[in-house]
């Protein structure tokens, strides 16, 4: 019997020091191991734009930290590809020394995405060859409508891979899933006697002794980097049997990894020219605030009205900002430190008395405070408002009272023009247009390298929206 063990990780989300611990106990078991194959794959968002380092290099930095581990591959989630477009996998993949898969989704010419492969054979020391196969969400509503992206069936796409893989030699084939624990389910009941194993991800579930469907096995390791999941094979020259599959948890007593730590530095060395460039000037400070008006979000609204080319300018603080801007030169570094948002600046045309409602529950204190998932634990913060203002409780657009027949041409992030962020409502059909692949950092550098040096304002809210 040939033994191998599968580490795996999935839903990292940029938790570095986490992802430090589990290099530790990789680097542990191939040395109390030297026999066995100890390989590491990774099922996709490792990256987040919430997280300094991920977000300064688009996910890149995860890539090269996953390299230095050793990862075998890896699958595409949607940390960064819905914000980014295709063109960041190219980017990612230059920095990955392992195989980027990716099977059901396509260029709109049916073309591979640069950068990542929808399969790949591992040759594995004295073992098995083993086919890798790497599917991820479908988000038709993203992929589709703002990149033009062929979302492919993943059960069809991974039958007809998984037999062109055993034909070129695979003994065992592994699907390394970003689709989500049910969906799993769904994919290991139709691969039946076509996969063994199936390393998921998306939905955050912590399997702790993995869960069989039938002749497959899934395993999900959870979210955060929290566990390390691990399965133990074992090869008998003609079957690939799994024998065990559980989750270690990588608490504070395991020491971080030193390769990563250098490899962590190392990163940081090669961002500090870029973020060093001054990008504006401010001519006064611009605080940031959850429950009142404030400077950098009245900037953000300011920008997104003026490159939208729109008559009103709509911005949440909290999900543009975590921090204010000092006065004087404004490097890069201080904008990106402060604006973390992954959000893309958009426009729609909407009525009166929608752009009412919006920012009627925008300006509502409570749902203000609100800490939803996606704000990875900051408050929405206040919408604030460029070309309109709130006077005498009224809404005012160029000056005069809203309309509620009128249609308004308006500016905002997907978080405010989209019904996820809680702000629109479905019934009211928008079909807002992005400015993709730009995110409101890159925006903001454009809007400050023009109005040098920059003043802030105040006033547009005074007092309460009243209902009537």
């Amino acid at each position: 019997m040939q033994r191998l063990i599968v580490f795996h990780l999935n839903d990292l989300h940029a938790r570095i020091e986490q992802l430090a611990r589990a290099a530790t106990v990789i680097e542990q078991a191939r040395d109390a191991h030297p026999d066995a194959a100890v390989l590491f794959f990774d099922a996709g968002d490792s990256e987040d734009n919430a997280f300094r380092l991920s977000n300064l290099t688009k996910g890149v930095a995860l890539h090269r930290l996953l390299s230095v581990i050793g990862c075998d591959a890896a699958s595409i989630g949607n940390a960064v590809l819905p914000r980014y477009g295709a063109d960041v996998l190219r980017e990612q993949a230059e920095a990955a020394h392992y195989p980027l898969l990716l099977a059901n989704l396509k260029l709109p010419d049916g073309s591979q995405i640069p950068g990542t492969r929808p399969a790949a054979l591992l040759e594995v020391r004295e073992g098995p060859r083993l086919g890798l196969i790497g599917v991820t969400a479908d988000l038709p509503d993203i992929y589709e409508r703002y990149f033009g992206l062929r979302p492919l069936d993943a059960l069809s796409v991974i039958r007809e891979l998984a037999a062109q893989l055993r034909q070129d030699g695979a003994d065992a084939v592994i699907v390394l899933s970003h689709m989500g624990l049910a969906a799993d389910r769904a994919l290991a009941d139709g691969l039946q006697r076509t996969v063994e194993l199936i390393v998921g991800a998306h939905s955050h579930n912590l399997l702790p002794e993995g869960e069989r469907v039938g002749d497959v096995m899934i395993a999900q390791a959870g979210q955060y980097g929290e566990h390390l999941g691990r399965i133990d094979l074992a090869w008998d020259g003609e079957r690939l049997l799994i024998e065990r599959a559980s989750v270690l948890p990588l608490g504070e007593e395991i020491p971080p990894s030193p390769a990563v730590l250098t490899e962590i530095e190392a990163i940081e060395r090669d961002a500090e020219a870029f973020l060093a460039v001054v990008i504006g000037e401010l001519a006064e400070p611009l605080d940031f605030a959850e429950d009142r008006e404030c400077g950098v979000g009245n900037l953000t609204a300011d920008m997104l009205r003026e490159r939208m080319g729109a008559e009103v300018g709509l911005v949440t603080a909290g999900q543009a900002f975590a921090g204010g801007l000092p006065a004087g030169p404004l490097s890069r570094l201080t904008l990106w430190d402060v604006c973390n948002s992954p959000a893309n600046p958009g426009v729609v045309t909407m009525t009166g008395t929608q752009l009412l409602a919006l920012v009627r529950r925008g300006l509502d204190p409570e749902f203000a405070q609100d800490r939803p998932r996606p704000m990875r634990g900051q408050a929405r913060g206040l919408m604030h408002l460029s070309g309109g203002e709130v006077r005498g409780g009224r809404l005012l657009v160029g000056g005069m009272p809203i309309e509620a027949e009128r249609t308004y041409r308006v500016a905002a992030t997907d978080w405010e023009l989209d019904t996820y962020g809680g702000y629109a409502e479905d019934a009211w059909g928008l079909q807002p247009r992005y400015d993709m692949p730009t995110i409101v950092r890159e925006a903001l550098e454009e809007y400050l390298a023009v109005h040098r040096p920059l003043w802030g304002a105040r006033g547009r809210v005074d007092g309460p929206l009243l209902e009537s």
